[in-house]
């Protein structure tokens, strides 16, 4: 035994931890007394009953949907803990509401006594989840955020699982029936019949969650071949299908977890044998195909084949030759008449004759073509190939024998 003695925070600490630990989440029905709604938000009180009392926190953030009175009768949902400072322990509540007795409670408990009686509660008749689950069926509505927390969590935890969903209804009228009928028939698909189901919805009012408190939705857990995890409303929410489930998790995000509960190990052991399954698979196909090679390599067909890819080949080479020169024909072709029409564009150019010593006549800004009279036009700019001069027309003879 050591005998060092603790400090108060020590011990104090040793029994938070043993009251959290030891007790874990319970309700309770009391009366309030000493309620006080703190600036803060929080709400502190005090619960009781004829014989005992006990101190109780409801945190701000925590949905109260009335206002809480001395002497009201409750049934308070929550973990017991310690406060320190104080040294006294409290009810640290997650929820809060009247306590009553009313059609669907009386409901809910024949329905559980039933059960317990036939035994469907009994743990010896629950079946083992699978270890290494590659399908899974999850039975619940489409829309809500309980499938959106299933399939993350199962595509983070086990990505090579295959998922069916099968849409239902989780509330209102006919939800029962759908969810039943979507059991059995997951139960009924042989080819593509799942190691695992998980049924649930997110959490909700009492009236909310009853489609999981009916006899018809239990039948359908109760008859599955195919394990079930019962995955409905929140941690401290209880339904009949829970309760006749294989196993309960307690949220929709819960149960992604418990059928992902996989070690290493069993991974290591699983894709060895599929190591294992594939290579003998793969040689099973490769010495198939060798075979399959060596009839066809030694049938007449394949000869008469490498003829004909020969042949083909003989022949591409052959029209590439003739293509090719075909090609270059054009191209030289192409090429003179290119040259013709460039010495064709020089020989129409104005200054082309200027070249083989002819002159061009400007008056004013102008050139004076052949067909322009020389009279009355006076001066006149004379250009050259290399030179410009400036002369006066006195005389403009039309004779044109005697030009030169």
């Amino acid at each position: 035994m050591n005998n060092t003695p603790l400090s108060i925070s020590e011990l104090t600490n040793d029994i938070r931890l043993l009251l959290e630990e030891g007790i874990g989440v319970v309700s309770v029905v009391g009366e309030v007394s000493n309620f006080v709604n703190h600036t803060s938000g929080h709400r502190y009180f005090t619960l009781k009953d004829d014989k005992a009392q006990i101190s109780a926190v409801l945190w701000r953030g925590k949905p109260l949907t009335f206002q809480p009175r001395n002497g009201m009768k409750v049934v308070a949902t929550g973990k017991i803990t310690l406060f320190p400072p104080q040294g006294k322990y409290q009810l640290d509540c997650f929820s809060f509401f009247f306590f009553f007795i009313g059609d669907l409670h009386q409901q809910f408990e024949a329905l559980k006594q039933k059960l317990l009686t036939l035994g469907w509660f009994e743990t010896e008749r629950k079946q083992p989840l699978p270890r290494l689950p590659l399908k899974i069926g999850v039975i619940t509505s489409p829309t809500g955020a309980a499938i959106k927390d299933i399939l993350s969590t199962l595509e983070r935890r086990l990505p090579i699982c295959e998922v069916i969903v099968r849409p239902t209804l989780v509330q209102g009228e006919g939800a029962a029936e759908d969810i039943a009928a979507a059991i059995r028939q997951m139960n009924r698909k042989s080819e593509h019949r799942c190691d695992v189901l998980i049924v649930g919805r997110g959490g909700g009012s009492l009236e909310d969650l009853w489609a999981f408190n009916t006899e018809i939705v239990a039948t359908a857990i109760y008859e599955s071949k195919i394990p079930v995890i019962s995955a409905v409303g929140h941690e401290v929410d209880f339904t009949i299908a829970d309760f006749v489930a294989d196993v309960r998790a307690a949220t929709p995000t819960a149960a992604a977890e418990i059928v992902t509960r996989i070690t290493a190990e069993q991974f290591s052991e699983f894709f060895s044998s599929v190591e294992v399954k594939l290579r003998r698979t793969i040689l099973q196909m490769i010495q198939e195909r060798k075979r399959m090679v060596s009839r066809a390599a030694e049938s007449p067909a394949f000869r008469r084949l490498r003829e004909d890819i020969r042949n083909y080949m003989q022949f591409i080479d052959t029209s590439e030759l003739r293509i090719t020169q075909s090609v270059r024909r054009r191209l030289l072709h192409a090429k003179s008449r290119l040259d013709a029409l460039e010495l064709h564009a020089k020989s129409a150019h104005p200054f082309a004759p200027l070249q083989r010593g002819f002159a061009l006549l400007k008056h004013g800004n102008r050139l004076l073509k052949n067909e322009d009279s020389l009279v009355n036009v006076g001066q006149v700019e004379i250009i050259r190939s290399n030179e410009k001069a400036t002369a006066t027309i006195t005389e403009v003879r039309q004779d044109n024998a005697e030009l030169f």
